[in-house]
């Protein structure tokens, strides 16, 4: 006796309908989900990005702050005081005239054999022995002048360029109409080390009262920036770069200071700086050149105490890298409802053309329409 199989008829019409309640909500729901999640992808990496740019700027600002903290400390060291003091007191009963035309006399002669023995005076007071001696200790100090309170040489670790530094720009900003200023200059980049540096220039302020008697101007090495930069791993394509507010790149992987290069990530970042609320997401996703980027920027907050060092930190890598861990994800998912949706736009096209007649319908319409009267011809 053969087995009875069991069947479960179902009208194509009814699972038809089952499809386009169940699948296509679902797969609706599905590439919804996609697009939230590539938003929810974008702020997440993002919000490392930024992170990471927080972290190096971070770095940075703390060497610029302990390089200023060195050049402080020699600024208040008594050998540097006592030689400022010593100079001060030599224009005591002298006018103004009379003080600028010694200034004069000496700079007349600064750069001939005629200022060797001052020279030499200067650069064997016991201060400067003191700052050749401490360029020794401290290998990111490249030079050390010290001035009076009018701007005159007292003490250096080599000769100068110019006796009377009184008009030059820099002296004036640590000058500060009196009050004494610490001044820091932008990156600058020395042929002959091959290095970068900045300047910082310090008040002397006398003891007890610290008022400004004179400042001590330091040449300072900067070189050490770029290792700070070039260690952050970002994948294959990622890098990060320190760039001044202009766009020139002060630090980068492959990158001289001296080439003065201009950050296209900058210029895509630069409206979102200017912004409260760019500055608080930290990062976005530009296409540059080279395709979609994610960059994350952040300022290293040391324009608020030196204005010339207005640095920005950019973390920047290929979006397509830095999203291809769930990237390929998302495409299967992608994949799944699109093949869903035409799973039963297929099966709803072949209903509708492979669909049957209602004869039950047909009968009941014959039934109900009047008998037609047929005529015979005699």
């Amino acid at each position: 006796m053969p087995a009875e199989r069991f069947e479960i008829r179902i009208p194509a019409s009814k699972l038809l309908i089952a499809m386009f309640v169940i699948i296509i909500p679902i797969c609706l729901a599905a590439l919804f989900s996609l697009v939230r999640t590539d938003s929810a992808l974008e702020r997440t990496a993002g919000a490392q990005f930024k992170t990471v740019a927080q972290l190096t700027a971070s770095q940075i600002a703390s060497f610029i702050h302990e390089r200023v903290t060195g050049v402080r400390n020699v600024a208040i060291t008594s050998a540097v005081v006592e030689a400022v003091a010593a100079s001060n007191r030599k224009y005591s009963g002298r006018t103004d005239s009379q003080i600028a035309d010694s200034f004069s006399t000496v700079e007349a002669t600064w750069s001939t054999p005629a200022a060797d023995r001052l020279v030499s005076d200067i650069l064997a007071m016991p201060a400067s022995q003191f700052l050749r001696k401490h360029l020794q200790y401290d290998p990111a100090l490249l030079r050390v002048t010290v001035t009076d309170i009018r701007g005159a040489v007292v003490a250096s670790t080599h000769k100068t360029v110019n006796y009377f530094q009184g008009d030059q720009q820099q002296w004036r900003d640590v000058y500060a109409d009196g009050r004494g200023a610490v001044n820091i200059t932008d990156v600058l980049y020395d042929d002959v080390t091959k290095s970068s540096y900045i300047g910082i220039g310090m008040p002397v302020l006398e003891e007890g009262t610290n008022r400004f008697i004179g400042a001590l101007t330091a040449l300072v090495d900067v070189s050490n920036l770029s290792p700070i930069v070039r260690q952050v791993q970002l994948g294959n394509s990622g890098r990060a770069m320190l760039v001044k507010d202009d766009g020139v790149i002060v630090a980068a992987a492959g990158v001289s200071s001296a080439a003065k290069m201009h950050s296209a990530e900058f210029e895509a970042i630069r409206e979102a700086l200017g912004t409260v609320e760019g500055r608080q997401t930290g990062f976005l996703v530009s296409r540059l050149s080279s395709g979609p980027h994610v960059i994350g920027f952040a300022d290293t907050g040391l324009k608020d105490d030196y204005p010339k060092l207005g640095w920005v930190v950019l973390s920047v890598q290929d979006a397509n890298e830095a999203f291809a861990s769930i990237r390929s994800a998302e495409r299967v998912m992608g994949l799944v409802a699109f093949l869903g949706l035409m799973g039963v736009m297929l099966f709803g096209v072949y209903v509708y053309l492979h669909r049957q007649p209602n004869y039950d319908d047909l009968a009941e319409v014959a039934a109900s329409s009047p008998p037609t009267s047929h005529s015979t011809a005699a």
